[in-house]
């Protein structure tokens, strides 16, 4: 079945909880799609249930009930100092959770299944990064999310699962409030009248703003049986990489305050100097690409802090 509209269509979203889980929920809301968003703690509405993805029997009770069209598979344990600090709740939570969705899908008939991936599973590869390198991990996180990928390729070719892996670059956007990754940060920073941290600085990332991964999203959703017998990994990226030095710069520009960076000796292990990723294929296949420039969506980004701050 090829969706070619979302309305009454059955969604169900891993981690809506989320940055990017809540998002998607309310995405698919406004398209009159039936939505369930699974999450980890309390849950906060109607349209939501509260499961561990580790607990195999719950969340196949809950898949069985509602029964979803498309199944968007977001929750993971997504950061990298937790895998650094903890690396067996990582591998154990992301690898067990994706297997018990994979097995809930298995076990009822759904569309397709989406499962949320990163390009840092290519670790040091040539560049720019393709969706047919093979992946290069080392780290935990890491390695944990390229598990994944490949138990969820087994399951593709075994059960002939629907299975799309999307790996995209840094995404951000108003309504993230965790503090440890680069925008929430800085900007929460700034607005406190204090200088923003860096560590190194030379590092050089993509950042994807939300609107453009929504729409990847929804294109992933409603890709035809065809095109996923012949493509299930898709990258998603800009193209247009920037330093975290650069990155602070220009959110301390757009702000319109005036500071200096503190910078700390701090940083991360094995941390890549640069990633270079192509996204040439969701472009050819999906007819995707992005739309909102780093500028464009740090503004947009920064007037949702102000107004969230000043509440």
């Amino acid at each position: 079945m090829q969706i070619t509209s979302w309305a009454n269509k059955r969604v169900l979203i891993t981690g809506s909880g989320g940055f990017i889980g809540s998002h998607l929920l309310t995405y698919f809301e406004k398209r009159h799609a039936w939505v369930l968003g699974v999450i980890r703690g309390k849950k906060t509405s109607d349209h939501e249930v509260s499961v561990e993805l580790t607990d195999r029997k719950k969340l196949f009770s809950v898949v069985r009930a509602f029964r979803p069209d498309v199944f968007f598979h977001l929750a993971s344990e997504a950061l990298v100092e937790s895998g650094q600090s903890d690396p067996y709740h990582t591998f154990h939570n992301n690898i067990e959770s994706a297997l018990n969705v994979l097995e809930a899908c298995r076990n009822t008939k759904v569309s397709r299944i989406v499962m949320a991936s990163t390009v840092h599973v290519y670790g040091n590869s040539p560049f720019p990064y393709k969706e047919d390198e093979p992946a290069r991990p080392s780290r935990p996180y890491e390695t944990s999310k390229t598990c994944a990928d490949l138990i969820a390729q087994s399951y593709a070719d075994t059960y002939e699962l629907p299975v799309l892996i999307p790996r995209f670059v840094n995404i951000y956007g108003p309504g993230d409030k965790n503090a440890s990754r680069i925008v929430p940060k800085t900007v929460r920073s700034l607005l406190e009248g204090k200088q923003p941290t860096l560590w190194g600085g030379g590092a050089k990332r993509d950042y994807l703003y939300i609107d453009d991964a929504l729409r990847a999203y929804d294109l992933l959703g409603k890709i035809s049986d065809t095109q996923i017998e012949r493509n299930r990994i898709f990258n998603f990226a800009t193209g247009n990489s920037v330093t975290a030095k650069k990155m602070i710069e220009t959110i301390i520009r757009l702000t319109g305050k005036r500071s200096d960076i503190q910078k700390t000796p701090d940083g991360r292990q094995n941390e890549l100097d640069k990633q270079e990723v192509s996204w040439s294929k969701a472009k050819q296949v999906l007819g995707w690409s992005p739309t909102v420039t780093l500028e464009a969506g740090l503004r947009k980004t920064i007037e949702w802090y102000v107004s969230y701050y000043q509440k």
